[in-house]
């Protein structure tokens, strides 16, 4: 029996228990293919056409640390791996999120009997893990039935070290032809200009170095092995620290950046590094998206429950699928191989600062990114 159930985007029909076991049956039934499916290095699963599990080799069950199959029959896949989207709605593929999945919208293309190659990036929501994907999904039919046979593959290393990689050497060389180009002319430019330029080579050389020490933490972050580092410090002072670190860049785009009169001074303890990381991506973000001429407003102040609100607001409105991807990690608005900034202020703060990151963009409202730690 079947019910009809709210959804965003993908169906949320689901067959009953008694329809899971009897397909899973009509798989494991098959000994030949279990025998190859089991022998498979890849991670296999079986989907009905309401993309629910009815098979997973053993290389998911032990991925999983799972013994049992039966744990997992009758979830889809989002759901098995836990994603932070699989329960908001009515299940895996149903929220507004997952109309940018890869994982749904090559099931998708499955149902409709085409084979379908799609990447994708799902995070734990209980462990914070991002597992990414390359999914192969193709329609097949046994016995007169047809189910989905789907492919994981873990391009996890292969997509973070691409994207770090390109991240690090894109902004890289940016400010070293930045260098360049002010050394190249600081000998054929007047005493007045001279001042100035040379302010512009401080602020790059001191972006050089945070560059690669920023690379450095994250690189750390994602293989578990940062080691925080507790320092009191005084909230208005901080945002008043940071802000000051970006200010000269902001003037020389032609823009501003405003600390909000909101903003108090509080005692608190906290890593320094990592959160002058997030922070200073929030910044740098806000910058980025804004044209000349405009006014980027930083603030912080105690809520309620005590707890410590840093916020970055830019008047910039985002789009309705760049709010469906924030804090992935090959996300980015710059395009192709750019991600890691949203993402990185996630890992941080979550990981390891023990707050949350939040963000809102509205039409008429502009787009406010929030980090919230203890205070």
């Amino acid at each position: 029996m079947k019910n009809s159930l709210y959804t965003c985007f993908a169906s949320a029909e689901r067959s009953s228990q008694e329809e899971i076991m009897q397909q899973h049956r009509i798989i494991a039934n098959n000994e030949e293919l279990i025998v190859f499916l089991n022998g498979v290095a890849s991670l296999i699963t079986v989907l009905n056409m309401n993309r629910q599990i009815v098979f997973v080799n053993k290389t998911i069950l032990s991925m999983l640390g799972l013994s049992d199959i039966h744990h997992v029959l009758g979830h889809r896949i989002g759901e098995m791996l836990g994603c932070r989207y699989a329960f908001t709605i009515n299940g895996c593929g149903t929220s507004n999120h997952c109309k940018a999945c890869g994982m749904v919208l090559s099931e998708l293309a499955s149902v409709q009997e085409k084979s379908s190659i799609e990447e994708c990036s799902i995070t734990n929501d209980n462990t914070q893990v991002t597992f990414d994907f390359r999914v192969h999904s193709t329609n097949i039919n046994m016995y007169g039935e047809n189910f989905i046979l789907c492919s994981l593959f873990d391009i996890g290393s292969e997509k973070r070290r691409g994207v770090m990689e390109r991240l690090f050497f894109h902004d890289l060389m940016n400010t070293v032809n930045g260098i360049n180009g002010i050394t190249q002319v600081l000998d054929k430019i007047g005493a007045e200009e001279h001042q100035v330029y040379l302010s512009y080579l401080t602020l790059l050389l001191n972006s050089l170095g945070d560059q690669i020490n920023s690379h450095r933490v994250l690189t750390m972050a994602e293989k578990d092995e940062y080691k925080t580092e507790k320092h009191e410090l005084s909230s208005l002072d901080f945002v008043t620290e940071e802000v000051d670190k970006y200010s000269q860049l902001a003037i020389m785009e032609g823009k501003e950046i405003l600390i909000s009169e909101y903003s108090e001074n509080h005692k608190f303890v906290s890593d320094k590094v990592l959160l002058s990381r997030v922070l200073g991506n929030m910044i740098k973000n806000a910058l980025e998206a804004e044209k000349s001429g405009a006014m980027i407003e930083v603030g912080v102040h105690k809520d309620g429950d005590d707890d410590l609100h840093f916020r970055v607001h830019n008047s910039c409105v985002m789009s309705e699928n760049d709010k469906l991807q924030v804090f992935r990690r090959s996300f980015s608005t710059k395009g192709s191989n750019r991600g890691l900034g949203t993402y990185s202020m996630k890992l941080l703060t979550e990981k390891y600062l023990n707050g949350t990151i939040s963000f809102c963009s509205k039409p008429d409202e502009g787009t406010s990114f929030v980090i919230k730690i203890p205070g």
